[in-house]
């Protein structure tokens, strides 16, 4: 995927080792959780993170020495494209399913739902995982409330 300013042209090449890098930068072991959260909140730290791991120069290098430079690029790429960061977000998203790195390929419409839907911001597994801890507590609690010592 090609971004382009009149200052800088970048491709964002995917590739399983940058996925799994960018998974790790936002502290999260599954990249399609950590992708859409980021997605449907608009992190602009998140988007920054994933362009510097994926960006590369015509040469093959790494395009960007820090995430300031990321930041201006950014800035210079809304201003000429008169674009927003969500647009971003959704080209990236939409390159990202082409490659194959959403557990399904999803069609434009689940792409759309993605940031739509309120729950792709939670912690499915933690709210379970809260919602099984407090029933137990409330069946231990039952279990020994008539138990005397």
């Amino acid at each position: 995927m090609i971004i382009e300013t009149k200052n800088k042209k970048i491709n964002l090449v995917f590739r399983t080792r940058k996925i799994v890098d960018i998974s790790n930068s936002l502290k999260n072991k599954n990249f399609e959780e950590a992708f859409t959260k980021a997605y449907a909140i608009c992190d602009l730290d998140a988007l920054t993170k994933m362009i510097y791991t994926l960006a590369e120069n015509e040469e093959g290098k790494h395009s960007f020495n820090s995430s300031e430079e990321v930041y201006d690029f950014l800035d210079d790429y809304r201003k000429e494209n008169k674009t927003s960061f969500i647009e971003i977000y959704k080209n990236i998203a939409e390159a990202l399913n082409e490659e194959g790195f959403f557990k399904k390929k999803k069609t434009k419409k689940e792409l759309e739902e993605m940031i739509s839907n309120p729950l792709s911001t939670m912690n499915m597994s933690e709210v379970v995982q809260k919602s099984a801890q407090k029933a137990m507590e409330a069946v231990a609690v039952e279990q020994f409330q008539g138990y005397k010592a």
